[in-house]
């Protein structure tokens, strides 16, 4: 049978935003001597709007007081660890970023907090600027992953990570809204068929060095409400996005809540302009963002002349193959609403150097 304690962590791990359950929580450990219990209530305290400014003030010196006071005893040794930035949202870790730093003994620690740290249950965003095992330290220890909301990895001074066990953690947080990853040498075809991401809004896959299997994650019903996609590939030679995954996104029955699309480094090209144009995507799009690719001004003809394109709030072509021509036909639609500065050589475009680009916004 359950302790008190027990349930009332399960309760809110099953639901995290039950404020009653949190104040229920609060006043037990206050009952049993447990500083944190203040803490708790002194956070949810600062979430009220009626608050006057004084009381802000004073809620915010006894929460720095309370945190100063305990944090060790809350985090361990992790609190000087100069690779970790983190934050308590009604006195359970909300925030975790760990950092590359560059010492063996600041990643062990990292490890050591999501395996050990009780007031890491309700963690909702874990940032991972590096792998190194730290990702199948995560899948193997962590005792609760399940209200993570936002997850990065890689990201950090370009780094991009190898880490094969990543599709296993993601299929580890249900309730997954915000995924940024920055990483290579995973299966990204395990990674987009995943049925447990119904709840993921924005996806953000950067620098894969092999074909985007586009196709696998158009035909997911599970990401019926993504409404963000991402994609830069870190391409050699041949285009890891093609024509082929393109056509398969822009018709996609199950990405009809897309606003936001950007393919970068792609050979899309003009033919992919049309493919665009008679998926009627443009009819949902706000942000189109096409950079680092081969359309010319037939392609600026064919967006230009449908009707929704100027739904848009924004159409970014740059380090495309336009010539002025093509640009003032986009720009007699779209005005302010069109960035298409820093074209490509024609030098620049027989060597594809649009494959070997780094984003840049």
């Amino acid at each position: 049978m359950l302790s008190l304690r027990d349930a009332l962590e399960s309760a809110l791990v099953e639901n995290p935003d039950d404020l009653a359950a949190h104040y229920a929580y609060a006043d037990y450990l206050q009952e049993q001597g447990d500083p944190r219990g203040e803490f708790i209530q002194v956070q949810l305290a600062l979430e009220d709007p009626q608050r006057s400014e004084a009381e802000r003030r004073k809620l915010q010196t006894r929460a720095k007081e309370l945190l100063g006071e305990n944090e060790r005893a809350w985090l361990g040794t992790l609190v000087y660890n100069p690779g970790l930035e983190y934050h308590f949202v009604r006195g359970w870790l909300d925030t975790l970023i760990v950092r590359d730093v560059g010492d063996d003994v600041h990643r062990a620690d990292a490890e050591l907090l999501l395996y050990l740290a009780p007031a890491a249950r309700l963690l909702r965003k874990l940032i991972l600027e590096y792998d190194d095992g730290l990702v199948e330290a995560v899948l193997r220890n962590s005792p609760s992953l399940r209200n993570v909301q936002v997850f990065q990895l890689g990201g950090s001074r370009g780094a991009m990570p190898s880490s094969p066990l990543l599709p296993e953690l993601i299929a580890k947080l249900p309730r997954i809204e915000e995924l940024r990853l920055f990483a290579q040498g995973y299966d990204a075809a395990h990674l987009f068929a995943l049925s447990n991401i119904s709840s993921l809004r924005i996806l953000q896959v950067y620098y894969l060095n092999d074909r985007y299997p586009l196709e696998v994650l158009a035909d997911n019903s599970a990401l019926r409400n993504l409404t963000h996609l991402l994609l830069h590939p870190c391409s050699f030679e041949e285009p890891c996005i093609d024509a082929t995954g393109i056509r398969a996104i822009v018709h996609s029955q199950h990405l009809r809540n897309l606003i936001h699309l950007q393919l970068h480094c792609s050979d899309l090209g003009d033919v992919g302009c049309t493919e665009i144009v008679t998926s009627g995507i443009l009819k949902r799009l706000k942000i189109l963002d096409l950079r680092h690719g081969e359309i010319t001004d037939t392609g600026a003809r064919i967006l230009a002349d449908c009707p929704d394109l100027r739904r848009l709030k924004l159409l970014d072509i740059e380090r495309n193959a336009l010539t002025q021509t093509g640009i003032n036909m986009l720009r007699r639609v779209l005005g302010p609403a069109l960035r298409v500065d820093n074209q490509q050589t024609a030098e620049e475009l027989a060597q594809r150097q649009y494959l070997y680009e780094e984003d840049f916004a």
